[in-house]
């Protein structure tokens, strides 16, 4: 047997003269040059490129070396995650600056307004699309929505065209499922409302105090300019909350973790309210494309059944920071 230090220079040798065949004619090592049983050759010095920009380096990479994972707070995708930071807002209606008068049904659940302390969270940028869903279905843990067609499309869900448009006909167990499987889970209702307002001031609307218009939101007045259905999510940066939120005025209503009470704001508590312990319905924000323009208010309430599926109900996802 070859002694280690001869065996070292033979192969030290042959790595210089194939170098040089290399650099004058491009010629590559071929496989089996290198045994990944041989120690030794897994150290084989190769030249990169031809000519002379070749250099010399070896195969192996440096130990304890790994490639970069990307972190949240790097630009948000359309699977990306928005920052919210800790601390205090308003929540609710103000009787006597918004612009509805917080009960244009007679509904006192907007009531009254009152100050809520959250601790720092992570909240979906857009809301949660086709194509984000089917991954869940792919990995076969979510299930199918309730209906593969949207308002005006016969093909909706599983159709390529619509794989970055929210996800619609899911019931609160499905949207609760899918934010779990992502390793999330459906923000508080004072996490939504934070999100889409801000921490500053009572804004009316996720924008401002502006009225609603088709540029900041897909809403029920659109009908007029031939949409009549779900948005692309995204599709109205104008509309964008303080945050940087998309959609959180119209396009769809999404689910959020409470149970509905109207009753609740008055008891609330002022940190982390998680709402009530128990109830028949979950809440619903943010308005959607057949509702009218008071439906995108910051404040406004809806709710439904946790078996509830429709064409303008969707969701996004949060997780705690």
């Amino acid at each position: 047997m070859m002694a280690p230090e001869r065996r070292k220079a033979v192969v030290f040798a042959l790595a210089l003269v194939l170098g040089v065949l290399v650099m004058a004619g491009g010629t590559s090592i071929p496989a089996s040059a290198t045994d990944e049983n041989d120690p030794d050759s897994l150290f084989l010095p190769v030249i990169v490129g031809s000519g002379e920009g070749g250099t010399l380096r070896p195969t192996a990479q440096p130990t304890g070396t790994r490639t970069p994972i990307p972190t949240e707070t790097s630009e948000p995708t359309p699977h990306g995650m928005i920052l919210i930071p800790a601390g205090e807002f308003q929540m609710g209606c103000d009787i006597n600056t918004d612009p509805y008068g917080c009960d244009i049904w007679g509904d006192i659940d907007q009531l009254p307004l009152h100050k809520v302390s959250l601790s720092a969270y992570w909240i979906d940028k857009y809301e949660v699309t086709n194509a984000r869903y089917q991954a869940c279905m792919d990995a076969g843990v979510c299930a199918a929505p309730g209906h593969t067609f949207s308002n005006t499309r016969h093909s909706y869900y599983g159709n390529p065209t619509y794989a970055e448009y929210p996800v619609i006909f899911v019931s609160w167990e499905k949207a609760k499922t899918f934010c779990n499987w992502e390793g999330k889970r459906l923000p508080t209702e004072a996490e939504w409302e934070k999100a889409a307002r801000g921490s500053t001031g009572t804004r009316a609307y996720p924008w401002g105090d502006a009225e609603p218009v088709c540029d900041l939101a897909n809403f029920q007045d659109c009908f007029q300019d031939s949409v009549g259905d779900t948005s692309a999510v995204g599709s109205h940066p104008a509309g964008a909350s303080p945050y940087g939120a998309m959609d959180m005025g119209g396009n769809v209503f999404e689910w959020v973790n409470d149970w509905y009470s109207e009753n609740y704001y008055a008891s609330s508590p002022e940190n982390n309210p998680t709402g009530p312990v128990t109830g028949t319905f979950r809440v619903q924000r943010g308005g959607a494309w057949d509702y009218a323009s008071w439906s995108l208010r910051a404040a406004y309430r809806n709710f439904g059944n946790v078996e509830d599926e429709g064409s303008g109900l969707g969701f996004r996802c949060a997780r705690s920071e």
